[in-house]
This record gives structure tokens, C-alpha cells and sequence, in this order.
């Protein structure tokens, strides 16, 4: 239940202006590929240092920054760390869009637009949660740190790369699109590539080659039934089965050439403690069975990358905290999920820092034409955020 103090700060949060920083947001191209986040990250590192904090910026690719900013306030030892992605997938066909991509239209209850969900809505919540905070005089002891990456839905990395730099807290909240529910679980994945070999002949005369199209299709049979498989393996609690698919397909040169080569991509999405190398053997005993029954399949399996899964316990003081502010905020129960995607919560974790995930949109919103965000959601996440703040940090 909110106190009239908190209901009085809460009060600060103005829906106009929580959604027009959203939009401004939106409104700024961040398509990855080819990787457009240094526009985003010039606005927003410039609006957290006129807000008064430390503010850094690392590039550990070119021309594609990462913002850490730090609020420093009292001597406590509580800090948190809130942490989002900048950029976006691309548009795609923008044929199947009924709005601009880029405009941040507003109907209907909804912010439009690319990373609407995924996830500027969430940033623009926490932005401007802190920054009312600061402006209303609250009294806070402890730190609370913003870290906001680029290339996320490539590399899913540079959390990692900026916690190295030395930032650390007592606990972390990920914005990615949760649906106001609290997630305190993700699963990981692990990428390979499998190249089938064969030798190359005129399309004419076929017998004198040996097709690695074909030899592909007779790992590809066996691949799905590894999908199927997985998908009847133990579940996790909130995460359910791990899941195995073939992503991307390529073979051949020409027409009238009997292919070489073909290659396809594989992933399989590890739950929390799964490692790739127990994976990897069951799919090289998998093709080991059709070369025992075919001497001219011939392959290479390649690990490409992997993170692990995440997972924090649900009694962790973050998830309680969360939990507890959501429902105050929005006046309903709050349920614990998983987060059927990887983020960058890993990283957190991976070095001690209990964290969850909390944001608004839904993931089924996300990646598609006409991606949008509830505005309510916005609003309500920037308030869950604001009291989170409050209750953790309140002056003692």
C-alpha cells in the first residue's frame, strides 16, 4: 500500500511527459544491423549529465558506443543497477506498416514504432523516474547506475564489457519487455555451424559428384527429430522445455554445379546451468549415426557463441521489492515469470549481482510491423521504478 508520501511523489510522474521522452526516443533511429546507436547515445548521455550524473561512454566497437551514469548520493553501501539496450532489429518490410517506423505515433492507448517494446518505452521510464526523483529533493542514500548498450540483438555482450569497467550493485533490473510481471529467469543459447562436404560435378553428369545439399538433408531429418526431442526434456519452472531449431540454410553456387558445401546454422536455448558442450555431443553422436550408415557424409560442427542462461532466487529482496511496488502501482497481483529470451541479465548474475526483469510491452509485441507499447504500461513502470528507488534507497 503506498504511503501519502510516496503517493505524493508519484504524483511528480506527468503520463505527458514520461510518453513524449518515450517517443523522442522512438524517434531516433537505432537499427542493428548496420548498428545506427550512436545518435540515441549522444541524446541520452547528454539529457543524464545535465540530470547530475557521472556520466561515461565506451566504445568497444566502432562507432557504436555504450552510456554508463552514475547518481551518487549518501554513503550507503545499496546501489542499483538498471540496464537497457539501445538498439533495435530493422524495420524489415515496411510495406506491412501502418505507421512510420519512426514517428512514435500515439493512438489508441499506444506508442508505435521500432523498440517501442524492445525496449525504449522501458527507458524512457526509468529515465524519467530517477530524474523526478531528483527534481522533487527526495532524500536517497546509495547508488543508482544506468547502463545502456548497444548491439544487444547481435552480440548480447556489452553489459559484460561495461561491468568490467567496474560497475557493480546490490542488486539490477533489466527493462526488457515483461509485461509489468516480474521475471527473475531467462534462458541462454548456444550457435553453431554445421558444414555438410561433398565434390563438385556438372549438374550433366551428377554421378561424378557427391551433392553436400543432399547430405545437409539427411542431418536436417535428423536435426528436427533432436527439436522434437527437446522439446519432451525436463522443464524449468518458468522457463519450461529448452527448445533446438535450424535458422539460416546455404548451399550451392550455380545451377548447373553439383554443390561442395552447404551449411546451416544451429541454436538451441540452454535453461540456467545447461552448458553447450553436453548439447554438442549429442548432436555430433546424432550425425555419427548417418555416418555409419553413409562413408560420404562428411561435416564440421563449430561452436559460434553462447551465453548461459539466468536465473535469480525467488527470495531474493529485488524480487519482493518488485513485486510489491508493481502491485501497489497498478492494483492487481504481480506473478513471477521466465523470460523466454536471453538479455543481458546474464551478466549481472555472472558476477554476483542479483537482478530481475521488469518492463513494460509484451515480447510478442516486439520485432514485428506496428511494434507497440501500452502507454499505461509506461507510465505505470516508470511509478514501479520511482517507488523501487524510494523503498531501497529512502533516506534512514
Amino acid at each position: 500500500m503506498l504511503t501519502p508520501s510516496e503517493t505524493k511523489v508519484l504524483n511528480k510522474i506527468l503520463p505527458e511527459k514520461v510518453i513524449e521522452l518515450a517517443k523522442k526516443m522512438v524517434q531516433i533511429d537505432t537499427q542493428n544491423p548496420p548498428g545506427k546507436e550512436k545518435d540515441f547515445a549522444v541524446f541520452i548521455e547528454a539529457m543524464l549529465k545535465n540530470m547530475g550524473l557521472e556520466t561515461s561512454v565506451f566504445e568497444f566497437k566502432k562507432e557504436r558506443p555504450d552510456v554508463a551514469a552514475v547518481y551518487r548520493i549518501g554513503e550507503s553501501k545499496k546501489s542499483i543497477i538498471f540496464d537497457g539496450h539501445m538498439d533495435t532489429v530493422p524495420f524489415g518490410d515496411l510495406s506491412t506498416w501502418s505507421v512510420d517506423p519512426l514517428s512514435g505515433t500515439v493512438k489508441e492507448g499506444k506508442l508505435f514504432g521500432r523498440g517501442s517494446a524492445d525496449m525504449k518505452g522501458s527507458i524512457a521510464a526509468y529515465v524519467y523516474a530517477l530524474k523526478t526523483l531528483i527534481n522533487s529533493g527526495i532524500k536517497l542514500n546509495g547508488n543508482i547506475t544506468l547502463i545502456l548498450t548497444s548491439d544487444e540483438e547481435a552480440s548480447t555482450m556489452e553489459t559484460k564489457y561495461v561491468l568490467e569497467k567496474g560497475y557493480h550493485a546490490t542488486f539490477g533490473i533489466v527493462g526488457e519487455p515483461s509485461n509489468l510481471q516480474v521475471h527473475t529467469a531467462h534462458k541462454g543459447f548456444a550457435r553453431w555451424k554445421l558444414t555438410t562436404y561433398g565434390k563438385s560435378a556438372h549438374s550433366s553428369t551428377p554421378d561424378n559428384g557427391v551433392n553436400a545439399i543432399y547430405k545437409m538433408a539427411k542431418a536436417v531429418t535428423k536435426l528436427e527429430e533432436m527439436a522434437e526431442n527437446a522439446s519432451r526434456q525436463k522443464a524449468h519452472p518458468l522457463l519450461g522445455p529448452p527448445t533446438f531449431s535450424v535458422g539460416i540454410i546455404k548451399g550451392g553456387t550455380r545451377d548447373n554445379v553439383v554443390p561442395d558445401t552447404c551449411e546451416v546454422t544451429i541454436e538451441r536455448r540452454l535453461l540456467p546451468g545447461e552448458k553447450p558442450d553436453i548439447v554438442e555431443k549429442q548432436i555430433n553422436d546424432t550425425l555419427s549415426l548417418i555416418t555409419s550408415k553413409d562413408p560420404q557424409f562428411k561435416y564440421n560442427l563449430s561452436l559460434y557463441h553462447w551465453l548461459s542462461g539466468a536465473e535469480t532466487p525467488p527470495t531474493a529482496p529485488v524480487v519482493s521489492l518488485a513485486k510489491n511496488a508493481v502491485q501497489d502501482i497498478v492494483g492487481q497481483e504481480v506473478k513471477i515469470e521466465g523470460f523466454a529470451a536471453t538479455t543481458e541479465m546474464v551478466h549481472l548474475t555472472n558476477v554476483g549481482i542479483p537482478s530481475i526483469i521488469l518492463g513494460c510491452g509484451h515480447v510478442k509485441q516486439t520485432h514485428i510491423a506496428n511494434e507497440y507499447v501500452l502507454t499505461q504500461q509506461i507510465i505505470d513502470v516508470a511509478k514501479a521504478y520511482a517507488l523501487i528507488m524510494l523503498r531501497y534507497l529512502g533516506k534512514e
